[in-house]
């Protein structure tokens, strides 16, 4: 209760103004200040690090993000499937030009929860083990809305506030859930369904992510 009467009343303030604020936006070393599209929307600076395998890709950008999605403040996001580790600091201010600043990467190092997953990405059975990484400290199953009317069960390691707030697994995974995800927090479980998810989706939210 006290979260949503401090967000509400964070709302009226920026309403009240009737001006939006002026963030950085842009990836990478690119970017400009430019003004959000309406005054309920926070700046933000997100650094993504992806590990496939021995891989690793790292992802710098800036933009606006709704009230509704992050609060004020610093998250760190994460989530493993397969062979796949996608981790995300995001840095939430309300300030004009507050996003400027440099970006941390989280850390994606073993934990102690092990969960069930696949063995690849491409794999029609998910009865694999997976060592869960960094802030990962729930296991996962749900279904997975695929391209046009098709579904996936899917099932590995996440962290407890992707499981809060889903729509942050959308905006910046391009990863939507239409049933679940059901989360747990001991080893191996999460049910070990039968699964077949392109690894794609989760890469194609890097490059839409949570900023227009």
């Amino acid at each position: 209760m006290m979260k949503l009467i401090l967000s509400l009343t964070l709302i009226w303030t920026l309403s009240s103004t009737a001006e939006a604020l002026q963030c950085w936006r842009g990836t990478g070393d690119t970017k400009e200040l430019r003004s959000c599209q309406c005054p309920t929307e926070l700046c933000s600076a997100f650094g993504i690090q992806a590990r496939l395998n021995e891989y690793v890709l790292l992802f710098i950008g800036r933009g606006c993000v709704p009230i509704s999605e992050f609060s004020e403040g610093t998250h760190i996001i994460s989530l493993s499937y397969g062979i796949l580790t996608i981790s995300t600091s995001i840095h939430v201010c309300h300030t004009d030009g507050c996003n400027d600043e440099t970006i941390i990467f989280p850390g994606i190092h073993d934990n102690n929860l092990q969960c069930f997953t696949c063995d690849d990405p491409f794999s029609p059975v998910c009865n694999q083990t997976i060592q869960c990484r960094g802030v990962e400290d729930r296991c996962y199953s749900g279904i997975v809305k695929g391209s046009g009317n098709t579904t996936f069960h899917s099932a590995g390691c996440i962290s407890s506030n992707l499981c809060e707030h889903t729509s942050d697994l959308k905006n910046l995974y391009g990863f939507e859930f239409s049933h679940g995800p059901k989360c747990c927090g001991s080893s191996f479980c999460n049910s070990a369904w039968s699964v077949k998810l392109n690894v794609m989706t989760l890469l194609s939210g890097l490059i839409t992510l949570i900023f227009y």
